[in-house]
């Protein structure tokens, strides 16, 4: 059963702490060994933890003598997975000791602020390891982030090794070694599910996408990607090398797109899908023949208008062959981009079957448009969730484009109710879904991506789960300690302070 398997993961901490397992000391010096007692009550079981998941839980511990039980209740398997990770975190290894201790008393009553918490994760700029990605849901799963998004493709790779497009790979991926099989993504997935994480696949489109979609002529289906491989010096077609953006006029790119979304479904069965669609420039459109004499057939001109129509035609069938594999009923999402700028004006996008990822500004006046125009929102915001900000550039000098580096003070004090009270609304709270910590990988690897992840994360994790009123300040002690407990677990998250700041509290802390 489910929850067997996270009671499995559960006994697996505390064995990294202690190989006797659930042999607890209990604190003021006690000298026998204490045993700790768990009981479970959970009304329904869900195979599979979405969006519309009951992830809250109860969590009742008391200590009679040398034996203290532990009660979680919970609606679903995944609220008491929550509480079970909430227990972990009331036991802790003590050097004096030499042992596991424990709360001896306490009484938790928990939700989450958000349904919707998550990282985003780029696997195209550079190639992450599945054993990375599985160690990254462990992280997830200890901070109660429910949701992975993966940033599967982009113009630089491919790393899918798709069943039904095997070209994708061949061509787009970096090495033979630096794929994503099948198996794989079915591992990571159920991997996820027994931790309460959900996995969102993504295939940015039209834009971002390049190697992988070159093999097209040599197979008889003509030119499914335009511009590939270019530098944006040479005609202005993309932001950052390398180019590439979908052919839209070429009815062969949508059907190579459904066999792709066909297989990452088989492989995640995803509650929502994510379709990209951010950072389109329209200049290697306007410098194809096949696009503009396309676009004259079609009663078109090459006004910057007409090209906005030209993209709505790719997104509405994109769209179409989402629904072939998916389903009308499940939700897909897109990034931010002048083309949802120009729909919270004009419309044209169903508010019912879209939802909008927020990468712009927190002061980006679209963010109300969207709101008001009925779009669900999930945020990403550079200026706060932007974990690569503050390098150096990887194309020139200086600091790459969203620099300054976002402190984990700046990521807790992200909060969406006040970000969207500063537009004077006051959030309906099934249009504000929650938010995601975005990991782009242009300097990111294996060897380096845990410290640029943690422990921001956790700061962004206690903001989207908790959403106290309270600023930073107030969240300093516990999130220094948090990081602390994290590294038991195996996450190498960054340094915080001096560890005598932690080993003397109050002391550091302003």
């Amino acid at each position: 059963m489910l929850i067997e398997k996270m009671m499995t993961v559960l006994h697996g901490y505390f064995e990294k702490m202690e190989e006797d397992g659930l042999k607890v000391t209990v604190p003021h010096g006690a000298d026998t060994e204490h045993e700790l007692s768990l009981d479970i009550y959970i009304n329904r079981c869900e195979k599979q933890i979405t969006l519309q998941t009951n992830e809250s839980y109860s969590l009742w511990v008391n200590t009679e003598g040398a034996s203290t039980v532990a009660s979680i209740a919970a609606e679903t398997c995944f609220g008491a997975r929550h509480g079970l990770e909430t227990l972990s975190q009331l036991i802790s290894w003590d050097y004096a000791f030499g042992s596991l201790i424990m709360q001896t008393s306490a009484t938790i009553i928990d939700a989450p602020a958000y349904p919707h918490r998550g990282l985003m994760v780029d696997t195209a700029r550079n190639f992450i390891s599945l054993e990375k990605l599985l160690h990254i849901i462990d992280g997830l799963a200890h901070d109660k982030m429910n949701t992975l998004h993966l940033h599967l493709s982009d113009a630089n790779s491919f790393p899918f090794d798709s069943k039904r497009v095997p070209q994708m790979a061949k061509y787009g991926a970096y090495s033979p070694r630096k794929v994503y099989s099948f198996e794989d993504l079915k591992e990571l997935g159920e991997y996820a599910n027994v931790r309460g994480v959900r996995i969102i696949p993504e295939i940015d489109a039209p834009a971002h996408a390049g190697n992988g979609w070159q093999w097209g002529s040599e197979y008889g289906l003509g030119d499914l990607a335009l511009c590939v491989n270019e530098s944006p010096r040479s005609q202005g077609a993309c932001y950052d090398p390398p180019c590439g953006i979908l052919n839209p006029v070429n009815n062969y790119t949508y059907d190579v797109l459904e066999s792709i979304y066909f297989d990452l479904m088989q492989a995640l069965n995803p509650d929502m899908f994510h379709m990209g669609g951010d950072e389109v420039r329209f200049n290697c459109w306007n410098n194809t023949n096949e696009i503009t004499e396309w676009m004259t057939l079609n009663g078109l001109s090459r006004t910057e208008e007409d090209f906005f129509h030209l993209w709505k035609y790719f997104q509405n069938t994109s769209l179409q062959r989402v629904d072939n594999v998916f389903g009308r009923d499940t939700p897909v999402i897109l990034w931010t981009s002048s083309l949802t700028d120009q729909v919270a004006v004009n419309g044209h996008l169903d508010p019912g079957r879209y939802i909008i990822q927020v990468w712009s500004g927190s002061r980006d006046f679209t963010i109300p448009r969207l709101y008001y125009t009925g779009y669900r929102l999930i945020f990403s915001n550079v200026d706060a969730w932007y974990l690569d900000c503050g390098y150096g550039s990887w194309v020139g000098d200086g600091l790459n484009s969203c620099a300054p580096y976002k402190s984990w003070q700046v990521m807790y004090d992200n909060d969406l109710d006040y970000l969207m009270r500063g537009f004077g609304i006051r959030p309906d709270p099934g249009k504000i879904l929650g938010g995601e910590a975005a990991m782009w990988s242009e300097q990111v690897d294996d060897a380096t991506i845990d410290g640029k992840i943690w422990p921001r994360l956790s700061a962004v994790a206690e903001r989207l789960w908790s959403n106290l009123p309270e600023r930073w300040r107030f969240a300093e002690r516990r999130f220094v300690h948090h990081r602390e407990r994290m590294l038991l677990k195996g996450i190498m998250g960054d340094a915080v302070q001096p560890l005598w700041c932690h080993q003397n509290e109050g002391f550091c802390y302003n």
